[in-house]
Protein backbone atom coordinates (compact mmCIF):
# COMPACT_ATOMS: atom_id res chain seq x y z
CA UNK A 1 0.00 0.00 0.00
CA UNK A 2 1.21 3.55 -1.03
CA UNK A 3 1.73 6.08 1.45
CA UNK A 4 -0.13 9.58 0.25
CA UNK A 5 2.56 12.28 -0.43
CA UNK A 6 0.90 14.64 1.45
CA UNK A 7 1.10 12.21 4.62
CA UNK A 8 4.47 11.80 3.66
CA UNK A 9 5.22 15.47 3.71
CA UNK A 10 3.74 15.87 7.04
CA UNK A 11 6.03 13.32 8.52
CA UNK A 12 8.70 14.78 7.26
CA UNK A 13 7.59 17.79 9.03
CA UNK A 14 6.77 16.66 12.12
CA UNK A 15 10.31 14.98 12.10
CA UNK A 16 12.12 18.15 11.35
CA UNK A 17 10.09 19.88 14.11
CA UNK A 18 11.26 17.48 16.52
CA UNK A 19 15.03 17.72 15.00
CA UNK A 20 15.01 21.41 14.84
CA UNK A 21 13.83 21.81 18.73
CA UNK A 22 16.15 19.03 20.25
CA UNK A 23 19.47 19.98 18.50
CA UNK A 24 18.83 23.27 16.32
CA UNK A 25 19.26 23.78 12.92
CA UNK A 26 22.97 23.56 13.02
CA UNK A 27 22.98 19.98 14.17
CA UNK A 28 19.97 19.14 13.02
CA UNK A 29 20.74 16.18 11.02
CA UNK A 30 18.61 15.22 7.47
CA UNK A 31 19.33 11.17 8.61
CA UNK A 32 17.67 11.33 11.74
CA UNK A 33 14.93 13.50 9.78
CA UNK A 34 14.42 10.60 7.17
CA UNK A 35 14.90 7.81 9.41
CA UNK A 36 12.36 9.65 12.20
CA UNK A 37 10.13 10.64 9.09
CA UNK A 38 10.19 6.87 7.67
CA UNK A 39 11.21 7.63 4.62
CA UNK A 40 14.80 7.60 2.34
CA UNK A 41 17.08 11.14 2.86
CA UNK A 42 16.62 11.88 -0.69
CA UNK A 43 12.77 11.54 -0.78
CA UNK A 44 13.33 14.65 1.59
CA UNK A 45 15.00 16.01 -1.47
CA UNK A 46 11.89 15.42 -3.18
CA UNK A 47 9.68 17.72 -0.68
CA UNK A 48 12.33 20.11 0.18
CA UNK A 49 15.37 21.92 -1.42
CA UNK A 50 17.39 21.77 1.46
CA UNK A 51 17.12 22.21 5.27
CA UNK A 52 17.13 25.60 5.02
CA UNK A 53 13.61 25.61 3.55
CA UNK A 54 12.28 22.57 6.15
CA UNK A 55 12.80 25.22 8.53
CA UNK A 56 11.23 28.18 6.79
CA UNK A 57 8.60 25.92 5.60
CA UNK A 58 7.48 24.86 9.70
CA UNK A 59 7.44 28.26 10.57
CA UNK A 60 6.02 30.50 7.07
CA UNK A 61 2.28 29.85 8.80
CA UNK A 62 3.95 31.99 11.94
CA UNK A 63 5.53 34.25 10.36
CA UNK A 64 2.76 35.18 8.29
CA UNK A 65 0.59 35.74 11.29
CA UNK A 66 3.24 37.88 12.84
CA UNK A 67 3.73 40.03 10.07
CA UNK A 68 -0.02 40.34 9.67
CA UNK A 69 -0.26 41.22 13.70
CA UNK A 70 2.28 43.83 13.11
CA UNK A 71 0.41 45.98 10.61
CA UNK A 72 -2.69 45.15 12.75
CA UNK A 73 -1.05 47.02 15.71
CA UNK A 74 0.59 49.74 13.69
CA UNK A 75 -3.06 50.44 12.10
CA UNK A 76 -4.93 50.62 15.07
CA UNK A 77 -2.20 52.87 16.77
CA UNK A 78 -2.48 55.23 13.70
CA UNK A 79 -6.61 55.56 14.06
CA UNK A 80 -7.00 55.62 17.94
CA UNK A 81 -6.62 59.05 18.88
CA UNK A 82 -7.72 58.03 22.53
CA UNK A 83 -5.14 58.76 25.54
CA UNK A 84 -3.01 55.58 26.05
CA UNK A 85 -4.66 53.63 28.62
CA UNK A 86 -3.62 50.48 30.57
CA UNK A 87 -6.40 48.98 28.78
CA UNK A 88 -5.00 49.82 25.73
CA UNK A 89 -1.71 48.03 26.24
CA UNK A 90 -3.48 45.30 27.81
CA UNK A 91 -5.18 44.23 24.58
CA UNK A 92 -2.17 44.73 22.62
CA UNK A 93 -0.27 42.53 25.12
CA UNK A 94 -3.06 39.96 25.53
CA UNK A 95 -3.21 39.69 21.71
CA UNK A 96 0.65 38.88 21.44
CA UNK A 97 0.81 36.47 24.27
CA UNK A 98 -2.00 34.70 22.85
CA UNK A 99 -0.52 34.75 19.87
CA UNK A 100 3.13 33.52 21.09
CA UNK A 101 1.17 30.20 23.06
CA UNK A 102 -0.70 29.16 20.18
CA UNK A 103 2.70 29.08 18.36
CA UNK A 104 5.01 28.72 20.72
CA UNK A 105 6.98 26.11 19.22
CA UNK A 106 7.27 27.73 16.10
CA UNK A 107 8.82 30.53 18.69
CA UNK A 108 11.20 28.15 20.28
CA UNK A 109 12.29 27.00 16.39
CA UNK A 110 12.90 30.83 14.82
CA UNK A 111 13.90 32.57 18.84
CA UNK A 112 16.49 29.43 19.83
CA UNK A 113 16.90 26.94 17.18
CA UNK A 114 17.56 28.93 14.01
CA UNK A 115 21.25 29.71 14.70
CA UNK A 116 22.61 28.88 11.01
CA UNK A 117 19.46 29.34 8.90
CA UNK A 118 18.13 31.70 6.60
CA UNK A 119 15.99 33.00 10.30
CA UNK A 120 19.00 33.14 12.72
CA UNK A 121 18.40 37.25 12.64
CA UNK A 122 14.83 36.73 13.86
CA UNK A 123 15.08 38.40 17.41
CA UNK A 124 16.86 41.28 15.66
CA UNK A 125 14.59 41.35 12.80
CA UNK A 126 11.29 41.41 15.56
CA UNK A 127 12.99 44.14 17.71
CA UNK A 128 13.28 46.62 14.72
CA UNK A 129 10.42 45.70 13.18
CA UNK A 130 8.36 46.34 16.88
CA UNK A 131 10.82 49.54 17.15
CA UNK A 132 9.25 50.68 13.90
CA UNK A 133 5.69 50.58 14.84
CA UNK A 134 6.42 51.55 18.47
CA UNK A 135 8.02 54.71 16.99
CA UNK A 136 5.38 55.39 14.93
CA UNK A 137 3.39 55.21 18.57
CA UNK A 138 5.14 57.56 20.10
CA UNK A 139 5.22 60.06 17.52
CA UNK A 140 1.05 59.93 16.94
CA UNK A 141 1.29 59.56 21.08
CA UNK A 142 3.21 62.49 22.24
CA UNK A 143 5.09 64.23 19.06
CA UNK A 144 6.46 66.88 21.35
CA UNK A 145 8.47 64.65 23.94
CA UNK A 146 10.87 64.32 21.38
CA UNK A 147 11.44 60.25 22.78
CA UNK A 148 14.80 59.13 21.38
CA UNK A 149 14.66 55.97 18.85
CA UNK A 150 17.41 54.18 21.60
CA UNK A 151 15.36 54.10 24.18
CA UNK A 152 12.39 53.03 21.46
CA UNK A 153 14.83 50.13 20.47
CA UNK A 154 15.64 49.17 23.95
CA UNK A 155 11.91 48.95 25.09
CA UNK A 156 11.63 47.08 21.95
CA UNK A 157 14.00 44.98 23.19
CA UNK A 158 12.81 44.44 26.30
CA UNK A 159 9.14 42.95 25.19
CA UNK A 160 11.11 40.34 23.01
CA UNK A 161 12.99 39.49 25.94
CA UNK A 162 9.94 39.08 28.41
CA UNK A 163 8.46 36.71 25.46
CA UNK A 164 11.73 35.00 25.26
CA UNK A 165 11.27 34.21 28.83
CA UNK A 166 7.96 32.73 29.23
CA UNK A 167 9.36 30.37 26.32
CA UNK A 168 12.59 29.54 28.40
CA UNK A 169 10.69 29.33 31.36
CA UNK A 170 7.53 26.75 29.97
CA UNK A 171 5.43 28.30 32.09
CA UNK A 172 1.43 27.49 31.00
CA UNK A 173 -0.61 31.19 30.61
CA UNK A 174 -2.12 30.55 34.33
CA UNK A 175 1.50 29.96 35.49
CA UNK A 176 2.58 32.88 33.49
CA UNK A 177 -0.09 35.50 34.21
CA UNK A 178 1.33 36.78 37.43
CA UNK A 179 3.97 37.92 35.19
CA UNK A 180 2.19 39.31 32.46
CA UNK A 181 0.30 41.26 35.48
CA UNK A 182 3.91 42.49 36.76
CA UNK A 183 5.36 43.06 33.43
CA UNK A 184 1.95 44.74 32.29
CA UNK A 185 1.76 47.01 35.10
CA UNK A 186 5.58 47.81 34.70
CA UNK A 187 5.18 48.81 31.23
CA UNK A 188 2.03 51.11 31.47
CA UNK A 189 3.88 52.69 34.36
CA UNK A 190 7.08 53.22 32.26
CA UNK A 191 5.37 54.57 29.42
CA UNK A 192 3.20 56.54 31.30
CA UNK A 193 6.05 58.27 33.05
CA UNK A 194 7.89 59.04 29.57
CA UNK A 195 4.65 60.05 27.48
Amino acid sequence: MQIPKEKIRQNILNAAKDEFLKNGFERASIRRISANAGTSKSNIYNYFKDKNTLLYTLVETTLNGIKKGLKGIQEENRKRKAPYTIASQKKVMCSIVNFLYLNSDDFKLLLFCSAGSSLSGFKNEMIEQLSKILMDWVLITAPEKGISELFVRSVAGFYIGAMERILLEEKTAEQAAPHLNEFLSFVYGGWSAVL
